[in-house]
């Protein structure tokens, strides 16, 4: 059996793929930055014990861990239009709704990936040494701007191996998006390999740029966590 990569060389199908590259990663850079709002918001409403914000963000924290991505997708995609998130279209008379299949795919893997960078921020926070804290406390420090200037800085930096880990889980997760017909990378090998039949070939394609995305977050996220490294902090 051999390979037969010469349909790599249609003008078409190259623009497919590389439309397809462009909107997985804008999905995963929307998705990235939403996940590390929602963890550093989630790990300050635990981390505070912020009256009845702590037992919600606890309570949401462990829906969105425990349940697959997909099934979260689903839930957004098909179910917000049924509970009145929908517009009408004059045009058509039909009911639209409000977020797209991009909009949805974007809060499913903010939200899911979200809910473990609580996990991990906070674990970050805890593992800030009490001493840097009692000395900032010392200098006239408020517990907010310690939590700002100190704690969050330092567990964010401590975090980054484990957060690197989520933004890989969050790019390999975004192939989900073929699902509510998303054009992303996947959606348009599936449409490839419906025109010339060479499924292995277009597989093997989209699993080397997957592969490709996952190895550049990664060798960008350490290179950023070197580079912020405190010595004497973390290993």
């Amino acid at each position: 059996m051999t390979l037969d990569l010469s349909w790599l060389a249609d003008p078409l199908y190259q623009t497919w793929l590389l439309r397809g590259i462009g909107t997985t990663v804008a999905m995963c850079v929307c998705a990235i930055a939403l996940m590390y709002v929602i963890g550093i918001v989630g790990a300050a409403m635990i981390f505070f014990r912020v009256p009845v914000l702590e037992t919600l963000t606890t309570v949401v924290v462990e829906l969105l861990r425990n349940t697959p991505p997909l099934v979260q997708l689903f839930v957004l995609y098909f179910t917000l239009s049924e509970l009145g998130l929908s517009v009408h279209n004059l045009a058509t008379g039909q009911q639209i709704p409000v977020f797209s299949g991009f909009t949805c795919m974007v809060l499913s893997l903010a939200l899911y990936n979200g809910g473990i960078a609580v996990e991990i921020v906070r674990s970050g926070l805890h593992s800030v040494p009490h001493a840097t804290v009692e000395a900032a406390r010392s200098l006239g420090y408020t517990r907010l701007r310690t939590f700002w200037h100190i704690q969050l800085p330092i567990a964010m930096r401590l975090s980054t191996v484990p957060m690197t880990n989520n933004i890989v889980s969050l790019i390999k997760t975004s192939s989900q998006a073929a699902f509510v017909a998303v054009a992303d990378v996947m959606y348009y090998a599936t449409q490839i390999s419906l025109e010339n039949f060479r499924n292995l070939e277009v597989m093997l394609t989209v699993w080397v740029i997957y592969l490709l995305l996952a190895s550049f977050a990664s060798i960008v996220a350490g290179r950023i966590g070197n580079a912020l490294r405190i010595p004497g902090y973390g290993i």
